[in-house]
């Protein structure tokens, strides 16, 4: 008796070893339903072992038995509150289906320890003669209830054993045979199959609570939350590997270990930094939020990481899913097009500078660089809408150079077209560069000069005729020069409409040649600014 009362006793200290490991755990799901029931176990093995008979020798069995019963009605329920934890990942319940499991345990105890203890214990008082049929209504009702939560347990963790992944069914068949062992031992006595004098149902919680330090201990119970599994399995296809706080392997799978051309998964408890040391590094910098990652691994295999954290209730990380995809097609397919696009846009850079180019070629003289009359027209017509719209005046000034006709004749065309391109180019150099400077055929060219009044058009003008005639250009020998006769029109003044402004400025430039040229003059007036006739 002394052996079975020590073995009680040491079963009680492993309840209570096991009950202090769940509570360091409790957020973990099943931990609060497994600390209830090491603490029901622990208080049954300590009370049963306790000599109750030495101190009241007549109803001792009988006081032992009330003592006990609490955690005798309440062994199932809790027993099931953590089994369904464990299964669902969660310790959230609803407080309605605690309370209806806590219904039938609560009455029956309340009956138990009142006056009216016979509707549970009838007429037996453990007495050497008494048998456990002897017991009242309430007792059958209960052991009834208990047994069907038992029973649901059972079928829950077989559930978990056929869906879950390895690791999972390790855990499951631990967990199995601790709640079958008590069950067992239990029937057994109330089937009044064991002696009516020795309940076989303590030893069974002894072996139990053995079994659950076992899948604690060694199958890593609490380690990893189950419904992590849930989280990888729409990505099951890809490899994964699920590790704890510690970065320990829990779970892997065999696409895992071909990607990275390791060969078979391992065994769990191998620490991730030891086989796959790339993962581990990243792993290092995740948080609690989901991540994805690219990187290249070996020579050019691209893997795409997908980092989920697994927080318990106090937001505190316990393990972590990876997920690994080989993306090197993709990669491969998205650079082919990056370089298809490149080229497509260079070509587009190529398209778009010839159109520019032959948009400036349709637009400039190509002896002298400057504007031709088909942009003149453009122009003029937009320079009549905006200063419509303004009110701001505008100037159109037509250049002609004297005597040009004899250059060609006397010195060659060579020399006249040197001579145009330097008049384009004191143009190019001296208007402002909101004014449009155009060759209008031959050796006669307009400018368009925005914004300007006529005194300063004149003036401006007058200046590039004094620059123009001191130019020099050697031909055999002789320093040939030329001048040249403008005539300047202004809108409003002189002009409403294209038309009318260059007739004109025409009209201004004839009258500078027959005022003997190497002059400006303006439309309608005379001369403004005189010079040498040539």
């Amino acid at each position: 008796m002394q052996i079975f009362n020590f073995i009680l006793l040491s079963g009680a200290v492993t309840a209570l070893l096991v009950a202090a490991v769940a509570w360091g755990r409790r957020s973990a799901p099943g931990a609060p339903g497994l600390l209830g029931m090491q603490l029901s176990t622990a208080w049954w093995l300590t009370w049963y072992a306790l000599p109750f008979t030495q101190f009241w020798p007549d109803d001792g069995l009988f006081l032992r038995t009330r003592v006990i019963f609490p955690s005798v009605v309440a062994i199932a329920p809790i027993t099931l509150v953590f089994v369904l934890g464990y299964a669902r990942g969660t310790n959230a319940w609803r407080a309605s289906r605690l309370l209806a499991l806590a219904v039938i345990p609560a009455v029956v105890l309340g009956v138990a320890l009142s006056p009216l203890h016979d509707l549970c214990f009838g007429s037996w008082r453990g007495l050497a003669t008494d048998s456990i049929f002897q017991m009242g209504p309430l007792f059958w009702v209960h052991s009834l209830y208990s047994y069907a939560l038992i029973a649901k347990s059972v079928l829950v963790l077989l559930d978990v054993y056929q869906h879950g992944t390895t690791h999972v069914r390790r855990q499951a068949r631990v967990l199995l045979a601790a709640l079958l062992i008590p069950f067992v031992c239990n029937t057994s006595f109330i089937a009044g199959v064991s002696p009516a004098h020795l309940d076989p149902t303590p030893l069974g919680l002894v072996v139990s609570g053995v079994l659950v330090s076992l899948a604690m201990f060694r199958r890593g119970l609490f380690d990893l939350v189950t419904v992590a599994y849930e989280q990888i399995g729409v990505a099951i296809t890809d490899g994964f590997v699920v590790v704890d706080a510690q970065r320990r392997i829990v779970e892997s799978n065999a696409a895992i270990w071909k990607i990275f051309e390791i060969g078979r998964p391992v065994k769990a408890g191998r620490a991730l930094r030891d086989l796959l040391p790339e993962l581990d590094a990243r792993v290092d910098c995740a948080g609690t939020t989901p991540t994805t990652t690219e990187f290249v691994h070996g020579a050019a295999q691209h893997l795409e990481l997908r980092t989920f954290a697994i927080c318990d209730g106090d937001g505190e990380v316990s393990g972590y899913v990876l997920l690994v995809r080989d993306v090197t097609a993709a990669r491969k397919t998205a650079l082919a097009l990056e370089g298809a696009n490149e080229q497509l846009r260079t070509q587009l850079d190529t398209i778009q500078s010839m159109q520019a180019q032959l948009q400036e070629q349709v637009i400039r003289d190509p002896l002298t660089g400057l504007y031709n009359r088909l942009y003149l027209a453009d122009a003029l017509a937009r320079e009549l809408t905006c200063s419509a719209r303004t009110g701001e005046a505008f100037a159109v000034v037509m250049i002609d150079v004297d005597h040009f006709k004899s250059v060609n004749d006397v010195h060659g065309h060579a020399l006249g077209d040197a001579m145009l391109r330097a008049l384009g180019g004191l143009l190019r150099q001296q208007v402002r560069p909101t004014d449009s400077p155009c060759r209008y055929g031959g050796e006669e060219f307009v400018v368009i000069m925005r914004d300007v009044t006529l005194a300063a058009a004149v003036e401006r003008i007058d200046e590039l005729r004094i620059a123009f005639s001191a130019l020099r250009f050697p031909c055999n020998g002789v320093d040939v020069s030329r001048t040249f006769s403008a005539g300047v029109a202004v809108f409003p003044a002189d002009g409403h409409d294209e038309a009318t402004l260059l007739a004109a400025a025409d009209a201004a430039l004839y009258a500078a040649k027959a005022a003997g040229r190497n002059q400006v003059c303006r439309a309608a007036a005379p001369s403004l600014s005189t010079g040498t006739s040539a």
